[in-house]
């Protein structure tokens, strides 16, 4: 296959500060009644968006997969419609994406680095055909060692972002479907280690780690939530969640923000649902 994510946005004429903004996990159906373990999609990730934009005001919004639920063409122009021109948004895909088919219609989203004055924003893609879990492929482990040694001359930092985490967050269903070749990812980080950080998708949950020097952290879903350590699927009550990222200079202050959207709690299904696990593979 070509390559699914080409080409740079700059920033380089930005101010110092950069400021972004990661949704994930959309699940998306391309219409207004579609859900996910009883959860609206479309309201809850139209509420997280908006309140995301309201409130930081980012020079680009990364939307780090499963847009779709299930790959609906769809799914694409729905997201498209709640930023509605706002502001920049670049995209990765997830397990249950189909973005490869609709490329030709949402190249502008398929960035592959932001380039800024004191940071550099890398996407990668973890997608694998037919499978849940994640993977680099030779061209991504390349752009890798390409924007590394970029943001190393530059002396700049580096935030990668990812669908799949690159590590293990002690759930045995989730930590199976991590990146699978993530030590190699990790061995051409060691360049700039503390300079680097990864946000991820896939798991709909809050983390924070530092894993060989490097921070990795996992962002809530717009939609469900899954429950932390858990060795079977299981639901979390936290609400949907977006993560904002200020980078000043070379320091970057990185949290996340749960929105407690009532109108969104929902029973769900038990805590532990074999059913549930397969209907919805995250």
């Amino acid at each position: 296959n070509s390559a699914l994510l080409i080409g740079d946005v700059m920033l380089s004429d930005s101010p110092e500060h950069m400021t972004l903004v990661q949704v994930t996990d959309t699940h998306l159906t391309g219409d207004s009644d579609g859900t996910l373990l009883g959860m609206n999609t479309e309201r809850s990730a139209r509420q997280v968006i908006d309140a995301a934009l309201a409130s930081q005001q980012p020079d680009c919004v990364l939307v780090t997969g499963d847009i779709a639920a299930d790959g609906q063409a769809a799914a694409y122009e729905q997201l498209n419609g709640f930023f509605n021109h706002r502001v920049p948004t670049l995209w990765l895909p997830g397990n249950h994406d189909d973005v490869r088919a609709q490329k030709g219609a949402y190249r502008d989203h398929l960035k592959r680095r932001i380039v800024g004055r004191h940071w550099d924003v890398l996407m990668l893609e973890t997608q694998v055909a037919g499978k849940v879990g994640g993977y680099f492929s030779s061209a991504e482990l390349d752009a890798l060692q390409r924007a590394v040694a970029d943001a190393a001359a530059g002396d700049k930092s580096l935030l990668i972002a990812t669908h799949h985490p690159l590590r293990a967050l002690q759930s045995t269903w989730l930590d199976e479907q991590a990146v699978s070749n993530a030590s190699a990812a990790l061995t051409i980080m060691q360049a700039l280690s503390d300079r680097v950080v990864v946000v991820s998708g896939h798991v709909h949950q809050e983390s924070d780690a530092v894993v060989q020097g490097v921070r990795m952290l996992t962002t809530p879903s717009t939609c469900i939530e899954f429950a932390p350590q858990s060795h079977d699927f299981a639901l979390d009550d936290k609400q949907p969640g977006y993560r904002p990222a200020q980078n000043h200079g070379t320091e970057a202050q990185i949290r996340y923000t749960w929105k407690g959207f009532s109108a969104f709690a929902h029973p769900g299904p038990p805590r532990h649902s074999l059913d549930a696990r397969n209907h919805h593979r995250p």
